[in-house]
């Protein structure tokens, strides 16, 4: 059976944020084909993911908290990385990196997969004989541009920017390095140059349909420490919320997600909007919902919660960022909205008019069961990290 060795910054957990789901599903199914031995900073609660993996290392590193730095110590940081070679995400995961270097030394593997981009001068590390695969959950030089885009201030924007072309540069040397490269979606392969497409996938027996409730309920889910998910929830609340408000008094909002820092902590104060922290499992609030919201706008790849509202077939509102790459049509299996005005509409649409609703939800979840379901991605996934024929 073939050894292959796993790194990831996060652990892979069927309850954690989207990268973490990810990795807990497609970890199992390669485990299913050869001996995973698992390397992670964080503990592994996913009893599930234990049992899949031949051996659990668990690295304790300690993470910079730079929201409680003082402004001084942030902007020298941000100096620094702005007239560097690496892109944030590098900068960030580099004492991950450092303390999995021993890990890598001593582990008979002969493949190596890692997980973000931000891990991947760990290839530095790679022995005669090694097959190396990385994943890019996200392509780093898309998202800096977002991000340099959605910023309200000429400090930002100009750090992002260069930050973008930072990780432009450093893309183009560094992932050639690998054997073989995995992209979330074909607009993250084009972006990267080519890449063997493996999607973000969907558990079809979890989240399941039930019967669209009558009562006017958002749902917004997500990791709630990202910077994609707190900018897009505070844009949502701010911008479109009200919107929707004064068109439908009675409607409410729930914010589920994990580990909200005080800026999201402090939407549950606006009216009808209630915040859910650090729930084990979101089906039971998408069920609850009438509508689920996606108003990101940083991003690149996929977004699972998309995926998971449409296969409990709710109809799903979104960005253009918050929906792209996962096939969707406009007004067939989601809607697309942008400007503020716009989404608070098509919100107040689903709550409002019951077949409009209810043909977006059942067509999502037909797409979800047909492109979508975990088992087949994770077959996809094991065929492409272990080089089976067909791929």
């Amino acid at each position: 059976m073939t050894e292959v060795l796993w790194l990831t910054p996060v652990p892979p957990d069927r309850a954690g944020g989207g990268g973490h789901v990810r990795q807990a599903h497609l970890l199992a199914a390669l485990a299913e084909r050869a001996a995973v031995h698992l390397v992670c900073s964080g503990a592994v609660g996913d009893p599930r993911v234990r049992s899949a993996a031949a051996s659990v290392v668990e690295l304790r590193v300690e993470e910079v908290d730079w929201g409680r730095l003082p402004t001084w110590r942030r902007r020298a940081a941000d100096l620094r990385l702005a007239f560097g070679s690496a892109p944030r995400e590098v900068a960030a995961f580099a004492p991950v990196a450092k303390a999995m270097k021993a890990e890598v030394a001593r582990a008979a593997a002969e493949v190596v997969v890692v997980e973000y981009a931000g891990l991947a001068p760990m290839v530095a590390c790679r022995r005669a004989g090694q097959r190396w695969v990385l994943t890019m959950h996200n392509v780093l030089s898309v998202m800096a541009a977002q991000q340099a885009m959605a910023e309200p201030g000429p400090r930002q924007r100009w750090l992002y920017s260069r930050d973008a072309r930072i990780a432009g540069r450093w893309e183009r040397r560094v992932v050639s390095r690998y054997d073989r490269l995995i992209a979330v979606s074909t607009d993250d392969s084009s972006a990267l140059g080519g890449a063997a497409v493996v999607p973000n996938g969907v558990d079809t027996e979890k989240f399941r349909p039930s019967p669209l409730p009558r009562e006017p309920s958002v749902v917004f889910t997500g990791a709630l420490y990202t910077g994609p998910n707190r900018d897009g929830v505070a844009w949502f609340c701010r911008e479109v919320w009200p919107r929707v408000l004064a068109a439908v008094p009675a409607a409410t909002l729930a914010v589920v997600g994990a580990r909200p820092p005080e800026d999201v902590k402090r939407l549950a104060a606006l009216p009808g909007v209630s915040l859910h922290a650090d729930v084990d499992d979101t089906s039971s609030f998408i069920a609850a919902a009438r509508v689920a919201v996606v108003p990101l706008r940083i991003g690149s790849g996929t977004r699972l919660k998309a995926l998971e509202a449409m296969a409990c077939a709710r109809p799903v509102v979104g960005t253009t960022i918050g929906l792209s790459g996962l096939g969707l049509m406009d007004g067939r299996h989601a809607a697309f909205a942008d400007d503020p005005r716009a989404f608070a509409a098509a919100v107040c649409r689903a709550l409002h008019d019951d077949a409009w609703a209810a043909a977006l939800g059942a067509q999502g979840r037909r797409l979800a069961e047909a492109c979508y379901d975990w088992r087949a991605i994770g077959r996809r996934f094991a065929d492409v990290v272990l080089e089976a024929e067909g791929f």
